[in-house]
């Protein structure tokens, strides 16, 4: 059962950050899963989304008055501080959903 607590600590703090980020993620996975062609390309697609959510991300910390210098070093330090097992939720999160707005677009 320990497994499953940390499996689930880990979602919720995936999933309990900041609201900007939250929507970022999910413009990116909506418009990742319109623009999927064929379900076979779900791994290249959801890799990109999360590249893309990455770079929006970086943005918006610009935005908000971050200095650009600090910033490559910044990002790659909390890159490196990320485990698996967020990286992980991530993609299954953003596979998951991508995969649902695909199967809805195809439907109507």
């Amino acid at each position: 059962m320990d497994i499953l607590q940390d499996m689930w600590d880990i979602v919720m703090s995936v999933f309990t950050t900041d609201s900007i980020s939250l929507i970022i993620m999910l413009l990116v996975v909506v418009a990742a899963g319109m623009i999927l062609g064929e379900f076979g390309r779900i791994i290249q697609v959801t890799v990109g989304a999360l590249a893309i959510y990455g770079l929006l991300r970086l943005g918006y910390t610009l935005s908000q008055g971050a200095e650009p210098g600090s910033l490559p070093s910044t990002a790659w330090g909390g890159l490196k501080m990320m485990t698996v097992g967020e990286l992980v939720v991530y993609f299954i999160a953003f596979a998951i959903v991508i995969t649902i707005v695909h199967v809805i677009r195809n439907t109507v």
